[in-house]
């Protein structure tokens, strides 16, 4: 059974280091040639027509949104027009590589912080700090959330919003059951566990309590820094073989007792797309988010739906940014594309159309104008992350490079110990030697 795994896991790294060989190939060719005669800091242009490409990932109400906000700046700068690709987060990042190698990628780059330090290693994102004060202005972002974009002191990225891990749950489901947990959450892992049997109990398993998140790298981060750890130690794993063995142990323990699904209803949702959260597709009762989704999940169910913090500590939380928008620094006119991250951020008007579906808006200037026209639902996401984040631990460094490639690993171990095809300590060993030598392949 481990070879299967193992092979199963070769073909994931393989995918992986692929990828990372066409951004390499990006950067070899000078990414930034096509922007070099433009002024670091110039102004920027809106006399002259300008067509700029924005792409990120997300669902449908993310994507009408965000048109809606290209569409005001465009209202505002008439010459200044937009075209636009987005999708799934599944196989984003590939084709933000392939499109980076023939040095075509979008002008404005929607990323999270798991690609942050590999990208701005590699040349493809332009360094912001000269339009800092002028075009670009971040005075009402908290300076701890503005430092998740900044690599080794230089600003890359601009946080979009800000937002916290959240278990979400079907109210419609479980409130009948009498059931529903106490406002406060759960005192820890094996509280909620002995809810999740309960709620199983109750519904037979149709829907389950919530489904196997042990391939969820955003989960297994909040849970290492319970134990005072960090996914990383510089540009090595922050953990140990132990630490993964106990997680995936926890999770097993979780499928055996019914609290969780069996791994085979987990599968199709872990690679993150919110069209196949088990929640929506009323699989389970519950599921592991950030709070930000908790409006996009709304509208993908006719249940009801209420936001809880994560299991045990919340100095396992922290006040993250949920994207950025970057900008590529083979484009032809960077200075308009930070004029317009800039829109994002900090014009009310932008940050009223674009609510909390991205999380609460990053600028404090923007979120107090905005709030109090906020309905119900979103003043309930905002009351939850500042609860949340009054808790939080620190802000986590800027993950290590090659990251993304270790959210691969996880999923592809996590579900290799699912199915059974290797026991936690196998998957956890394995696991860790792999992340290892992935941190070392991206450094070199």
């Amino acid at each position: 059974m481990a070879i299967l795994g193992s092979a199963r896991t070769m073909r994931t790294l393989l995918a992986g280091a692929a990828a990372l060989t066409v951004l390499a190939t990006a950067a070899c060719g000078g990414g930034g040639s096509r922007a070099s005669d433009q002024e670091a800091g110039g102004p920027p242009e809106h006399e002259q027509p300008v067509q700029l490409e924005v792409t990120w990932w997300g669902g449908p109400a993310r994507a009408e949104l965000t048109q809606k906000v290209l569409d005001l700046y465009t209202q505002k700068h008439p010459n200044v027009t937009f075209t636009t690709q987005w999708q799934g987060y599944s196989g984003y990042y590939d084709k933000v590589n392939t499109t980076a190698a023939g040095r075509n990628a979008a002008d404005i780059i929607q990323i999270d912080n798991r690609v942050l330090r590999e990208y701005s290693s590699k040349g493809l994102l332009v360094e912001l700090d000269p339009w800092v004060g002028s075009t670009l202005q971040v005075d009402g972002i908290d300076e701890k959330l503005l430092g998740t974009g900044k690599v080794d002191d230089k600003l890359y990225a601009i946080p979009l919003a800000a937002n916290t891990g959240a278990f979400v749950v079907d109210k419609t489901v479980v409130e009948p059951l009498g059931l529903l947990p106490p406002e406060t959450g759960w005192a820890s892992w094996e509280e909620f566990g002995s809810w999740a049997v309960q709620v199983n109990q109750a519904t037979g398993g149709a829907p389950w309590a919530f489904r196997d998140e042990s391939a969820s790298m955003s989960v297994f981060e909040f849970w290492l820094r319970q134990q005072g750890k960090e996914l990383y130690d510089g540009q090595k794993p922050g953990y140990t073989v132990e630490d993964v063995t106990r997680w995936f142990e926890m999770w097993a323990g979780f499928r055996e007792s019914g609290a969780a699904s069996p791994a085979e209803v987990a599968q199709p949702a872990n690679a993150g797309d919110i069209s196949k959260n088990t929640v929506l597709t009323k699989q389970t009762a519950g599921t592991f988010s950030y709070d930000n989704q908790f409006t996009e999940l709304s509208k993908g169910t006719d249940h009801e739906l209420a936001l809880y913090p994560m299991p045990g500590a919340q100095t396992g939380a922290y006040a993250r940014p949920s994207q950025f928008f970057t900008a590529y620094s083979g484009g032809d006119n960077v200075a308009t594309a930070v004029d317009v991250i800039n829109f994002f951020v900090s014009d009310p008007e932008a940050g009223a159309i674009l609510g909390t579906e991205r999380g609460l808006p990053p600028n404090q200037q923007v979120r107090d104008a905005i709030s109090p026209s906020f309905d119900d639902q979103l003043k309930g996401v905002l009351a939850f992350d500042e609860r949340v984040t009054a808790q939080a631990g620190p802000t986590p460094p800027v993950p290590a490079q090659g990251d993304s490639q270790t959210t691969r690993l996880l999923q592809a171990s996590a579900e290799n110990v699912g199915f059974g095809r290797q026991s936690p300590a196998d998957g956890a060993a394995e696991y860790v030697a792999q992340v290892t030598g992935e941190l070392e392949r991206a450094a070199s």
